[in-house]
């Protein structure tokens, strides 16, 4: 369960490194390394797990891969995380 804000710092930081790294790349649409958002963000396994997991029961990832030292291996933004990264930005 969550506790205090719907959508918390936590979780805007990660957005905003994920589509960050997205936009880094010509097709947003191809896979990012879970280790390469969390380079930037340190956060410990089991919290990047549900991280991961409220972003994607949420619709702004998908979740491509499972494996590796933090749990997943590789997700996508969709177009809905996108859009809520501009919402962030925007303010």
């Amino acid at each position: 369960m969550i506790i205090g804000s719907d959508f918390s710092r936590k979780y805007q930081d990660l957005l905003k490194e994920i589509a960050t790294l997205a936009s880094a790349q010509k097709d947003s649409s191809h896979p990012i390394a879970v280790k390469k958002i969390n380079a930037s963000l340190n956060l410990d396994r089991t919290e990047i797990k549900n991280v991961l997991e409220y972003l994607e029961e949420l619709g702004y990832i998908e979740i491509k891969t499972i494996g590796g030292p933090l749990l997943y291996g590789h997700i996508t933004i969709t177009e809905l995380g996108l859009s809520k990264y501009q919402e962030l930005t925007q303010h």
